[in-house]
């Protein structure tokens, strides 16, 4: 993930998109699978080949990583919800977890409910304080970060970053985010 450098923020709290959600998946590929899975074209009537975001979707897609819906679009520019990401996050990591009983009491019943206990058995989402993990709702761009350290083992510790590295406006050191995502 990078920032924004016109005004040299990250937007911690601000929703992420589709199309930026497949382009990090997307850059997280090994270059053998991104080799193996390369593709410029999807069916998606709402992905033209000279977006920015196209060689990412049509990637991601025929990895069988991310899904559109079922009127044939992608919707690239809405915004992704909880469900949708940790959906896309196990199926970017996908070894077969065991499914334990619902760890949450919003989830029985989803469409994306094996792939949310899935990533919560691997400990890579959490859920609320009211045992919620609440799937309709958007994530936040410090939350994708969270999970994605989490995906790839990323432990971050404020303690051993360094002192030369990136930093945003944004991003104030008492953010319960702030070492996912400085890491």
């Amino acid at each position: 993930m990078v920032g924004y450098a016109e005004d040299g923020s990250v937007r911690p709290n601000a929703n992420i998109t589709r199309a930026e959600v497949a382009t990090i998946f997307f850059r997280l590929l090994t270059d053998e699978a991104r080799d193996q899975f390369w593709s410029t074209s999807n069916n998606f009537s709402d992905v033209a080949p000279d977006a920015w975001y196209n060689n990412a979707v049509s990637t991601m897609v025929n990895a069988g990583i991310i899904q559109g819906y079922e009127d044939g679009t992608f919707r690239p520019n809405n915004n992704i919800t909880r469900a949708e990401f940790a959906a896309i996050a196990s199926r970017f990591m996908s070894s077969g977890y065991d499914q334990a009983p619902d760890p949450f009491n919003d989830t029985a019943g989803h469409w994306a409910r094996e792939e949310i206990n899935a990533a919560a058995a691997a400990g890579w989402v959490n859920g609320y304080e009211d045992g919620s993990f609440r799937p309709n709702a958007y994530i936040t761009r410090a939350e994708a970060m969270t999970l994605v350290n989490n995906v790839l083992g990323r432990k971050p510790d404020a303690g051993h970053m360094l002192s030369s590295m990136k930093t945003w406006i944004d991003n104030p050191q008492s953010a319960w985010f702030y070492e996912a995502v400085q890491e």
